[in-house]
């Protein structure tokens, strides 16, 4: 039966053994040293992943206000408007107020935006070959179908929960 680890362990030994066998731990540091990799490759084209995935949003569904890109890009608020607030600086974004509402700001790809986001490789491109050296194609699919599965379960869960606290609120 699995136990499940509530806080963290002291340092040393224990906690190293524990860690070592926790796919979390794993995904995360899987994560952390794509985004690195990514991140040293797209600074060439003077972007972050994060500013690259402003502009592919925009690129993939037209202007968008800043709370439709932060739900597109699970980011929090605050981080979308530094990102996009950099980016039109730059002129890669274009920001105009809301029809509805002249208080919300929606964000356009610029010319420019659009050239440079042509011109600079995704993430699977610049990091997902390296990740995924040595694996056959078997295991490559199999790793995808786990991630996906896992993926699901979380999204499920969290869907459940949000359903119950909306329960609990109408009650």
């Amino acid at each position: 039966m699995q136990t499940t680890q509530h806080s963290p362990l002291p340092p040393g030994a224990e906690r190293r053994e524990f860690l070592e066998q926790q796919p979390t731990y794993w995904l995360k540091r899987c994560y952390q040293s794509l985004r690195r990799n990514v991140d040293a490759a797209l600074r060439h084209y003077g972007l972050t992943l994060s500013q690259r995935d402003v502009l592919l949003a925009l690129y993939e569904e037209g202007p968008l206000d800043q709370g439709c890109l932060r739900q597109r890009l699970n980011l929090e608020q605050s981080s979308v408007s530094r990102l996009v607030d950099g980016l039109a600086r730059r002129g890669l974004v274009d920001l105009s107020p809301g029809v509805d509402d002249r208080r919300v700001r929606v964000a356009g790809l610029t010319g420019d935006g659009e050239r440079l986001l042509h011109r600079t490789p995704g993430s699977s491109a610049l990091g997902g070959s390296i990740m995924m050296e040595g694996l056959t194609a078997e295991e490559r699919d199999h790793l995808v179908r786990l991630l996906r599965h896992c993926t699901n379960n979380l999204n499920r869960h969290a869907q459940a929960r949000s359903a119950a606290g909306n329960n609990e609120r109408r009650d």
